[in-house]
């Protein structure tokens, strides 16, 4: 438990002098706007305090609730450069699946977490930009995403961005997915074998799949924006260096058909409304369809073939003067993301990379926020069924790691097996208070809710409450809601 927190202080206090604030859009892919030949380095404790926890099983529990983070920036007027080492410290269902998805190692039994991720940014021209690095990565409009949610740890990537400046952009990336580091085999283990995990050290090792993906957007007009996506996982054993996949523009469906292989393809589309013309309070609906596998007579036929797989989602966000809410709705059949093998499923670890519930699932979203000059209100409402396996000789088609090639049945239904339900609550009331002219910081108070039956043989509480209060320099961090 002690070595990340003596990592994290020796960073935090071996503070260097800046010229100015770093830019931390520049982890997010934004340019810089001005050169500077200085190296910051910037602690910040995002979010610090005490929490209270109670399960159905056990009396209320106390422990320290804390998300840090060090960053380190230096840039150029073409390139940004900067790196971030984050520290996640809690205990409850809902610090535990955070990280357990989205953070390389665990320390203390779990209750810490730990991970780096960083980025380099080459503006060589005013349309055209380079970036290299290991970090989170999302794709799409909505919270979640059918295509890569920003859930999953950090993966090792390489992308090239092109922008026509007006209606047309596009981009290409390659990622290398790591694979599972172990699985907890001791004596008296519960639960799913194919979801066990350490419950400390690192969560993901080596190398083992290949994901190289693209997506153009298009402005039709100033309120319809539409986009289409494509990836193809491979796997690293078989071969590292395919250039086919390699080259931006090019068509990765039609390439991994015309070479025969056994490579795992997805497609996908997604479109966007402006509802409203005022970009302070967007006021968007949206959706998302993602296809790996169909066969047009087996769907319209009813005969739910286990080949036909695909997902969903449609959201609406709407922005006013005092805040927003949003809500969304996705879902993906029984398979989605796996394959033959399962060196070629869409997984980093044994994270799925899009949805965090993987396949065979149905969730609905809602969350909403509030705010005036001192106060701010943020509530987040989830629920969400999935098919969980009964037993380990009948799989679902949840995992995605578990390839077709383990299927029992020639046909299954949307949300085959044992339904898994869970409904996650969240509600953070914080206030702005100002430490000086420059500073503020925010106190704030927290209650998490969570309920989840069957509780697959008592690895998760049926029912679980959190409670918390502290300060904080960013927004609300609820954990994990699946």
């Amino acid at each position: 438990m002690r070595k990340p927190f003596v990592l994290f202080l020796v960073i935090s206090f071996c503070t260097l002098s800046a010229q100015a604030t770093p830019n931390h859009g520049c982890l997010k892919g934004n340019p810089p706007g001005v050169h500077l030949d200085t190296l910051a380095i910037t602690p910040q404790i995002r979010s610090l305090g005490v929490g209270l926890s109670k399960t159905d099983a056990s009396a209320i529990g106390s422990s320290v609730m804390a998300d840090l983070s060090c960053t380190i920036e230096t840039r150029g007027s073409k390139w940004c450069l900067l790196a971030a080492y984050d520290v996640l410290i809690g205990k409850s269902t809902f610090f535990r699946r955070a990280a357990a998805s989205g953070f390389d190692r665990r320390h203390a039994r779990g209750h810490i977490a730990t991970r780096w991720r960083g980025r380099w940014i080459w503006h060589p021209l005013p349309s055209a930009t380079l970036t290299m690095g290991r970090d989170t990565l999302h794709d799409g409009w909505g919270r979640r995403s059918l295509f890569r949610g920003g859930h999953a740890a950090p993966t090792a990537f390489a992308q090239v961005e092109l922008n026509s400046g007006g209606r047309l952009r596009y981009r290409h990336r390659l990622e290398a997915l790591q694979g599972a580091f172990q699985m907890d085999c001791t004596p008296g283990a519960l639960g799913d074998a194919e979801t066990w995990l350490p419950p400390t050290g690192r969560l993901r090792t080596g190398v083992t799949r290949w994901a190289v993906s693209h997506r153009i957007e298009l402005d039709f007009g100033q309120r319809f924006t539409g986009a289409l996506w494509g990836a193809v996982v491979w796997d690293a054993a078989e071969r590292n260096f395919e250039p086919h996949y390699f080259v931006p523009l090019t068509s990765l469906r039609p390439t991994e058909y015309a070479q025969g292989s056994s490579d795992n393809a997805l497609v996908g589309a997604e479109g966007r409304i402006q509802l409203g013309a005022k970009p302070k309070r967007p006021r968007t609906l949206y959706g998302q369809f993602l296809l790996d596998e169909l066969i047009v007579s087996e769907l319209l036929g009813g005969t739910q073939w286990w080949g036909n797989k695909f997902g969903w989602l449609a959201g609406i966000q709407w922005g006013t003067k005092w805040g927003g809410c949003r809500f969304e709705f996705s879902g993906a059949r029984p398979w989605t993301y796996s394959h033959f093998t399962s060196s070629s499923a869409y997984i980093h670890g044994r994270t799925p990379l899009a949805h965090p519930l993987g396949a065979n699932f149905g969730e609905l979203a809602v969350e909403g926020h509030w705010r005036d000059k001192r106060w701010e209100v943020h509530l987040r409402a989830t629920g969400s069924v999935r098919g969980d396996r009964v037993d380990v000789a009948s799989p679902t088609g949840s995992l995605p790691h578990v390839g077709d090639i383990s299927r029992t049945e020639e046909t299954y239904t949307w949300l085959n097996g044992v339904q898994r339900q869970r409904v996650a609550i969240g509600l953070d009331l914080a206030r702005h208070v100002e430490v000086n002219k420059t500073t503020s910081v925010q106190a704030f108070g927290q209650v998490l809710f969570g309920s989840e039956t069957p509780t697959n043989s008592g690895l998760v509480p049926t029912t679980e409450w959190w409670v918390s209060f502290g300060i904080r320099t960013t927004g609300p961090f609820f954990g994990s809601d699946w």
